[in-house]
């Protein structure tokens, strides 16, 4: 089975994203990479673990490619709120946003600590990082975004909420400075795929030079899940074929090519799957949950049956009769 790729409404950049860097191991490096060097120091990172999801709001959790930590910083609790945004145009209210997580943060801390005196830490680190991502052309900073008249801000002072969030601009980091960075091989290939592979119809050429990263990632402790997450990605956003992708393929070991098959598999699925609820919902209207679901879990023996079927029947309960 493959790997929970998220909810249906994420998009594959975040998905990929948020299962990858869900791993404290993958996630470290990258954070070290872009935190002050006095803040890496006083954090534990053998102890950095992915914090329960009860630390985010209801209506906050889940969106983009949000991953939140907990890790010790200087012998005390604290959290690293690492989120990704990739849009073409990069949010100019992400300050705001990571601050309402933050704040969920504390309320969530203070509802178990009633008698806390002090909020944990919470560092706010966004990643830039998508397909034709643009640069980072925003303040960092909320202090920016509250009012329009820079010279009453500055007289009101510490009146106005100082808050500012880490931005690791990836639009701005060529592939040298990337391999420079010493990222685990998972995080360093899902970033490179995110420069090069959506829409690329020849991504096996592109891949050529990073050959020795996906067989770092294949010799990985985890590789074979590393790969279906990665090949998955792939499978959604590329147009090269299966028969040019199968060139780079060949060059690699039995773990890449069961990754490069099952994901195969399960994309011709998908859209066997697509296909036939698309006819029967033009034959019958909408579909119950329960009709989608099952479409979904159908077998290759079981979907040949049923498109077969989908031109005589006359109800739902026809179509799904006995096989």
């Amino acid at each position: 089975m493959l790997p929970n790729m998220g909810a249906a409404q994420d998009n594959p950049h975040d998905s990929v994203f948020r299962l990858i860097m869900s791993s404290p191991s993958a996630a470290t490096r990258e954070l070290q990479s872009v935190l002050p060097e006095w803040l890496v120091t006083l954090i534990d990172w053998d102890a950095m673990e992915l914090a329960s999801s009860r630390y985010v709001l209801d209506d906050l959790r889940n969106r983009d490619g949000d991953v939140l930590f907990k890790a010790p910083m200087a012998g005390r609790d604290g959290f690293i709120h690492l989120m990704l945004e990739h849009q073409s145009t990069p949010d100019k209210h992400m300050p705001l946003r990571a601050l309402e997580y933050t704040i969920g943060i504390w309320n969530q801390h203070l509802t178990e600590h009633p008698h806390a005196e002090h909020y944990p830490l919470v560092v706010p680190v966004v990643v830039n990082s998508g397909p034709n991502t643009w640069r980072w052309n925003h303040s960092t900073e909320l202090w920016d975004r509250i009012g329009n008249d820079h010279s009453i801000r500055q007289r009101l002072g510490d009146l106005v909420p100082r808050f500012r969030v880490v931005v690791d601009d990836l639009a701005r980091v060529d592939f040298t400075e990337l391999y420079a960075r010493d990222l685990t091989p998972v995080v360093l290939l899902m970033l490179i795929l995110h420069r090069i592979a959506y829409k690329n119809q020849h991504l096996d050429r592109d891949l050529g030079p990073h050959i020795k990263v996906l067989e770092a990632v294949e010799e990985s402790p985890n590789g074979r899940h590393d790969l279906l997450a990665l090949f998955t990605y792939i499978s959604k956003v590329s147009e090269t074929s299966a028969r040019d992708l199968a060139r780079v393929v060949d060059q690699l070991g039995p773990l890449t090519k069961e990754a490069a098959m099952t994901t195969a598999e399960q994309l011709r699925a998908d859209e066997r799957a697509h296909m036939l609820l698309r006819l029967l919902s033009l034959k019958f209207g909408q579909l119950p949950d329960a009709t989608i679901q099952r479409v979904k879990a159908a077998d290759a023996d079981q979907f040949e049956v049923w498109t077969e079927r989908v031109l005589t029947a006359n109800s739902l309960d026809e179509f799904f009769g006995p096989s």
